[in-house]
């Protein structure tokens, strides 16, 4: 007789005999999550942190790649583009994969982490600009490709807090994103950029080890699609009313996101005459900030709903951006980069839960590579726009444009949510199996 037991759950989750198991924050696990499930979440924070803090440090790299290869300034744009599409384009076959192959979860993970040390390791021995770009955009697309997987399984292991989760999860990305900048510009004083590469793949192997550890005997089931179904469910999911409403709200939110990212710290740099330190301790309140903020987020978010968390969070990422446009400089200044950093690393984590529920809860890595393959491009596309803004206005008046954008993200968000109470989840197609 066929098993009456969903197939988005993990295999064991059938089981009640696990309510010890218990989500960190104090919320309880319900009786019926699968065993491990704790171990689950916090090995894949865990890698997701240790990502990001390669993924971060590479920026501070990229003035000594450039001296090395004797990069010019359009060379070493050209260069960050190219790296940046292949991250882009990465999201749809990653999707797939993580999709059609869930219960080798574990080792894909595992295996994203090594390969990303041995492409850097790779990096580390180029000698013209090809070969930096050709290792460079394949750690890219590793570094996107860890999110489909991840995100994947914890949305549907834990289907009943999501929003805290995938903040959990984020929150990993944002401690990362604190402690790269910091590691790597303290290895360059001693080392070059190319040993700091080199030795980068031990951290790496060893949380791949760890990670693997943890989670290898969580058991998930794996879907039964075809390459030709995943492209079906793939465009029919994407062109979802709802889901082209979280796509342009996450697109706008991108735009913002990719301007500051960009241009704050040469804004300090350059505009305020700051020391390159002191440019990485105003990027780090920021960073440092948004730690706190994910987890408290994701919590409300599964408690008072996802848009009545969302918008007001867009608004007031929008209005500390306006701020910033407005004080320039002095305490006003900082408590503005504070607000805004809350949000600015925090938001993408609920703009994916939100799109979670609008896909099928058996398609939740797919309908996470579309929503970061969405925010790719708008990522990309931004750094481009806001760069005309600067040279045309000025660099300050780039948090004009980038609050511009989080208010436009702010109102796309009000409809929405609209839609979304209306119509509930929206009829999106469900792969087979």
């Amino acid at each position: 007789m066929q098993s009456m037991r969903p197939p988005d759950r993990p295999v064991d989750q059938a089981s009640p005999a696990h309510a010890d198991n218990a989500v960190s924050a104090g919320v309880a696990v319900p009786p019926n999550r699968a065993p491990g499930s704790r171990s689950l979440l916090w090995a894949i924070v865990l890698g997701h942190a240790v990502k990001h803090v390669f993924a971060s440090g590479f920026f501070i790299l990229l003035p000594e790649i450039k001296a090395s290869l004797a990069l010019s300034n359009t060379g070493l744009g050209a260069f960050s583009t190219v790296r940046s599409i292949a991250g882009g384009v990465s999201n749809v076959p990653s999707g797939f994969f993580a999709e059609r192959y869930t219960k080798h979860f574990s080792p894909m993970l595992a295996g994203v982490l090594v390969f990303i040390g041995v492409f850097q390791f790779a990096l580390a021995r180029s000698v013209n600009i090809v070969d930096a770009t050709i290792y460079a955009s394949l750690t890219s697309m590793l570094f996107t490709a860890y999110h489909p997987p991840a995100l994947g399984v914890l949305s549907r292991v834990y289907y009943d807090r999501r929003g805290l989760a995938i903040s959990l999860h984020g929150t990993g990305a944002s401690i990362g994103e604190t402690l790269g900048p910091l590691l790597a510009g303290a290895l360059l004083i001693v080392m070059s950029w190319r040993t700091v590469l080199e030795v980068g793949f031990i951290p790496l192997a060893v949380t791949a080890l760890v990670l693997w550890l943890l989670t290898r005997r969580f058991r998930m089931e794996s879907g039964s699609s075809t390459v030709a179904d995943y492209v079906r469910g793939f465009a029919g999911l994407a062109a979802s009313p709802q889901m082209l409403l979280v796509l342009a709200t996450a697109g706008a939110f991108a735009a913002a996101q990719s301007a500051i990212f960009t241009f704050l710290p040469v804004y300090v740099r350059e505009d305020l005459g700051k020391s390159t330190f002191t440019v990485g301790v105003y990027v780090t309140l920021a960073q440092a900030v948004g730690i706190g903020a994910q987890p408290l987020m994701g919590y409300l978010l599964d408690k008072i709903g996802r848009w009545t968390v969302i918008v007001p969070a867009l608004f007031g990422l929008a209005g500390a951006l306006f701020t910033l446009y407005a004080t320039g400089e002095g305490l006003l200044f900082l408590i503005g980069l504070g607000v805004a950093g809350a949000f600015l690393f925090s938001t993408t984590a609920l703009l994916v839960a939100a799109a979670c529920d609008v896909g099928g809860d058996n398609v939740q890595a797919t309908t996470v590579s579309i929503i970061y393959g969405g925010i790719s491009v708008f990522t990309a596309l931004g750094p481009l726009v806001s760069g005309f803004v600067a040279d045309a206005y000025g660099v300050r008046s780039v948090f004009l444009y980038a609050g511009a954008m989080a208010a436009l993200a702010a109102g796309l968000g009000l409809v929405a949510g609209y839609v979304r109470r209306r119509y509930g989840r929206s009829q999106a197609p469900i792969f087979a199996g």
